[in-house]
């Protein structure tokens, strides 16, 4: 446990240096990765100087997001809002996410016609929607309206390849189903067989393989990803894997490089 400790540690040292500086802010290998993993981290080592640091790469994430941000989920705007929606569900940050919300809401909610959208991009909107439907906002009976919206949309194209479909169907029919437990489920599920390939002996195993600190600190890219998993591990919370859907967000013979 020690040398799992010591090896978070150094990630965390990795990724402090890297914080602020990286030219993509998007939760699969962005920024918003490793507002995440430094959220879980404060938690685990009881350090808020870590919070105070998520918090404050939170801050520069959103003052960086412009006109052209795409409203991607693995890299753009639905995937930082969904995050952020994780956190204060989670209780890491406090905050109204209508409030802290409002421009991604608008953003991705009301500025595209769904029905030219193709299905990758009705997935990440999708996505972003389950999440803002799982917590508090009182903005909710407009967003099960883009939901409908969303899966109208999708019925014009062969979805069999977009597991995520079914289930906004569910969502839309369904206002009293759980939603944030059900879709952790299903994401669980999914990615097993990733937590498994990125356990402790295999960080090491690329460690002394001097590999370890050349790759690159985002989630889908590593670093952020191992710190995640690693932590996992040690404190047996796996409830982050809900922002990471893999195949409710990619096509079946699609692959994420996690």
């Amino acid at each position: 446990m020690n040398e799992i400790k010591t090896t978070i540690q150094q990630i965390a040292d990795v990724l402090l240096l890297n914080g602020g500086f990286l030219k993509n802010q998007g939760l699969y290998s962005g920024e918003m990765s490793l507002v995440l993993f430094f959220a879980r981290y404060a938690r685990f080592t009881q350090n808020n100087q870590y919070l105070e640091y998520s918090y404050g790469l939170t801050h520069k994430i959103q003052d960086r997001i412009h006109r052209d941000t795409p409203i991607s989920y693995k890299e753009g705007l639905s995937g930082i809002g969904s995050a952020i929606e994780y956190l204060v569900q989670n209780g890491f940050f406090v905050a109204d996410t209508d409030d802290v919300l409002e421009d991604f809401d608008k953003r991705i909610f009301f500025t595209y016609n769904l029905l030219a959208l193709f299905p990758e991009e009705l997935m990440d909107i999708g996505y972003y929607a389950v999440w803002r439907l799982s917590g508090s906002s009182k903005n909710k009976d407009k967003i099960r309206t883009v939901l409908s919206q969303i899966v109208k949309a999708c019925n014009k194209y062969d979805v069999g390849n977009y597991p995520a479909i079914s289930f906004f169907g569910d969502l839309e029919k369904d206002k009293d189903l759980i939603i944030t437990p059900a879709w952790y489920q299903l994401c669980k599920k999914i990615m097993t067989n990733s937590l498994v390939e990125r356990t402790y002996l295999h960080c090491r195993e690329l460690i002394t393989k001097n590999v370890f600190w050349n790759t690159s600190v985002g989630y889908q890219n590593r670093l952020a990803g191992w710190g995640l998993n690693l932590l996992t591990e040690l404190d047996g919370d796996d409830s982050w894997i809900s922002l990471f859907p893999n195949d409710f967000i990619l096509k079946e013979n699609e692959s994420l490089s996690v």
